[in-house]
């Protein structure tokens, strides 16, 4: 999960920095951090708030199976 977490931020204009993607998820840089480099896993609320604002796949999240970014819209 940690390498797609980095890649839904790369994936963002400008590549976004770490501080930059906690401010638009209401965390820190250092619990980005943590998420990214395996230390701590997101809990189910930060995820589905991360897949919800990035229209990003909780499958795909979790897993890695299927494509990054939802095509059904609810």
């Amino acid at each position: 999960m940690k390498e797609r977490l980095k890649e839904i931020r790369k994936s963002l204009p400008k590549k976004t920095s770490q501080e930059k993607f906690a401010l638009l998820l209401g965390t820190t840089r250092n619990a980005i951090a943590s998420y990214e480099s395996g230390k701590v896993v997101p809990s189910d609320t930060f995820i589905q708030l991360l897949c919800s604002k990035f229209n990003v796949s909780e499958e795909w999240l979790r897993t890695g199976a299927g494509s990054m970014h939802r095509s059904d819209i609810d």
